[in-house]
């Protein structure tokens, strides 16, 4: 089906669906709705939440304009979003290391899941875990070997303290006892042009930054961190091949402030389920390396707080957690 017929036919189906809601929810959107982004353009964050907005703005009628507001780990962002007014037309679209981690590593100015509202599990990702192409070890086991064999003389890249690549070594090292060195980056990117560069022998990044250059050779890849091998990646072994049990999947999706009213919230959300079923969506996602989720916000709260103490015990793996 093509986009503007499936287009249509999505947005009678959430038209009929609200029809019985009361007037706030059919008031909103009115006007163009900011969607703050606390991380840099051009990661897998920013990536989704464009995709998202562009269709919400199809669907919805309004403009949906992205605003990257990053620094302090995505806390800069979720402030500036939770002091805007909560009439719906500030949303956060962030990862979710935002409820899970960033509380423990560092003092936000909001609590998970009461100042801070998950509205829909937009997309998962899992990592790929790549090496200097020239390097010595072919294999998750190899390396392993030689890092136990040389502690302290493997350095790895992270786009900064507290963040997925961060937390996903200091897991598999936690597990495997491993003495490596944490090099901090500005983002994603620049840790991934550290490996490229030599400057650090390892890098455990996000799905969607890492499949073309293990496709291209410019990196080798040891793992991904999914359950099951990768479709884009079927060559690449899991870690649990190695590491029984090991898993690491990020998420990516909206949230709003406590107070937004719960009409515009159900509103926004069935949209966004809505669009989780894009064909377009759901092809462009995977070709990244993300699957296409859409939950509903109780599914939303009902992950992240299983998720809470997985990632508390990654947090004090790492040694980051806030005196």
């Amino acid at each position: 089906m093509k986009f503007k017929q499936w287009l249509a036919a999505m947005s009678a189906c959430v038209a009929f669906a609200l029809s019985a809601q009361p007037s706030a929810a059919q008031q909103w959107p009115s006007r163009t709705v900011k969607v703050v982004v606390p991380y840099g353009v051009g990661g897998v964050t920013d990536t989704m939440a464009r995709m998202t907005a562009d269709r919400l703005s199809k669907m919805l009628g309004q403009t949906f304009v992205i605003e990257n507001k990053l620094g302090a780990g995505g806390a800069i962002g979720v402030d500036y979003a939770l002091n805007a007014p909560r009439d719906g037309y500030t949303l956060l679209f962030l990862g979710s290391t935002i409820f899970t981690v960033l509380p423990l590593a560092q003092k936000v100015n909001y609590e998970p899941l009461k100042d801070l509202v998950p509205l829909s599990i937009t997309g998962t990702n899992g990592m790929v875990m790549v090496v200097d192409k020239d390097a010595p070890y072919s294999t998750l086991r190899e390396f392993i070997d030689y890092a136990r064999a040389n502690p302290g003389k493997i350095t790895y890249s992270s786009g900064g303290p507290a963040t997925n690549n961060h937390l996903s070594t200091a897991y598999l090292a936690g597990k495997e006892k491993l003495d490596m060195v944490h090099v901090p980056f500005g983002g994603g990117q620049a840790a991934l042009t550290a490996v490229l560069s030599k400057s650090v022998q390892m890098h455990f990044g996000n799905s969607s930054d890492l499949i073309e250059p293990t496709r291209a050779g410019t990196v080798k890849a040891l793992a991904v961190s999914t359950p099951q091998r990768m479709p884009q990646l079927p060559n690449v072994p899991t870690v649990a091949e190695t590491i029984p049990g090991f898993e690491y999947i990020a998420w990516n999706g909206y949230a709003v402030g406590s107070g937004v009213p719960k009409e515009v919230i159900d509103r926004l959300a069935a949209a966004l389920r809505v669009i989780a079923r894009d064909p377009d969506i759901i092809k462009i996602f995977a070709n990244l390396g993300i699957d296409s989720v859409g939950t509903t916000q109780d599914e939303a709260i009902a992950s992240i707080r299983k998720d809470m103490p997985v990632y508390a015990q990654m947090v004090d793996m790492a040694g980051v957690r806030r005196k």
